[in-house]
């Protein structure tokens, strides 16, 4: 199992604990269940560890707000909503992540070829020669791809909002592959008219739009998009 596939089901498994917890909470049929709150705190403690490696600021604190919510009543908080303490946790995250979070753009050797990193509030974008990859945990991002003779890339999207466009990327004589992860966000994909494609999609609760169609010229090499879209919404253009 790929590691963005075990991030998006620690991920997926913390959200579905904290609502399982949010309703046993507020019924008195459970008042007498703890064993809930203790599998609710390990899975966030999961969660936490994993942004902490990731020194991802607003996932931290976004961790922390779920927390919060589940030890409401031991804080003093137990009027207040917990979608405003969440919300109040992602604006304490973003305004650390505006003093402590930004970095700037580097230059790497990779494969011993020269490769480009690009480190931007909560996205990464890597290229390298047919390679590239991009990361957004939370936020909105655009990037603009423009590689000549793609091989591989990636396109993982979490809670933000990522809009990519590859108009002015050719493919590689072999093909590309392009593994295209989406979690809980909206993610939009901009492929040029004359590529061809072939939608390899894993959908669970979200939904996908195909916008357009790709080349059907079987003489042109081919693109295999491999698609895994949790609860959020990914459109594909072709123009």
């Amino acid at each position: 199992m790929k590691d963005y596939r075990i991030k998006s089901i620690l991920r997926g498994l913390a959200i579905i604990a904290f609502a399982v917890c949010c309703l046993i909470g507020n019924s008195d049929r459970f008042a007498d269940m703890p064993l809930s709150r203790i599998a609710v705190s390990l899975l966030l403690l999961v969660v936490l560890i994993e942004t902490i490696i990731e020194r991802n600021i607003i996932s931290i604190f976004f961790v922390l707000g779920c927390g919060a919510c589940v030890y409401q009543n031991e804080l003093g908080l137990k009027d207040v909503n917990f979608l405003l303490i969440i919300g109040l946790f992602i604006l304490i995250g973003v305004g650390m992540n505006l003093i402590f979070g930004k970095k700037p753009k580097i230059n790497v050797i990779k494969n011993e070829r020269n490769g480009s990193y690009d480190v931007e509030g909560n996205t990464e974008y890597w290229e390298d020669d047919g390679n590239f990859s991009i990361d957004n945990s939370l936020g909105q991002k655009t990037q603009y791809v423009k590689i000549q003779n793609l091989k591989k890339g990636d396109i993982d999207n979490a809670l933000g909002s990522l809009t990519v466009y590859l108009t002015g990327s050719t493919v590689d004589a072999d093909g590309a592959v392009l593994d295209i992860d989406n979690g809980m966000g909206s993610l939009t994909v901009y492929f040029p008219k004359e590529f061809r494609v072939r939608f390899n999609c894993d959908n669970g609760m979200g939904k996908i739009n195909m916008h357009g169609e790709c080349s059907q010229d079987e003489s042109l090499p081919l693109v295999i998009a491999n698609v895994d879209n949790g609860m959020g919404q990914i459109d594909f253009y072709f123009e």
